[in-house]
């Protein structure tokens, strides 16, 4: 009996401490996420349409899904006969970026694009280090 009654709260002890084990390693299973958006704009695409489309990117880049956020415009020597924005959103993990996509702002994207876009590619992955 006395062995039961010193071995129960070890046992309980080593299972607290397991299931915490557990719930940490779940929660930091989740790796950073990265959406990378690259718009080639029409020739003639109208530069305050453009500004416009920055400004959407840049508001949205403001929420606190977002981890990280950056942009710019291609000045590749390779790729100088268009106008390319390249847009980089950093999140903690791809549900975050889903939940992004639900923020009434982000359907502004696609009003304001598709008029001057000649093309979009999308770039999303798991960022590995």
């Amino acid at each position: 009996m006395k062995k039961i009654i010193f071995r129960l709260p070890l046992l309980i002890v080593s299972i607290v401490l397991l299931q915490n084990r557990a719930v940490a390693q779940a929660a930091g299973s989740s790796k950073p996420f990265r959406h990378i958006v690259i718009i080639t704009f029409k020739p003639g695409a109208p530069p305050d349409s453009i500004k416009a489309l920055d400004k959407v990117y840049a508001g949205l880049a403001k929420s606190p899904l977002v981890k990280d956020f950056e942009w710019g415009v291609n000045v590749s020597a390779r790729d100088t006969a268009s106008n390319k924005h390249i847009y980089n959103t950093t999140f903690a993990s791809k549900e975050d970026m889903e939940s992004y996509r639900k923020i009434p702002e982000y359907k502004r994207l696609f009003q304001l694009s598709l008029p001057i876009a000649d093309e979009v590619n999308v770039v999303d992955y798991t960022i590995n280090k």
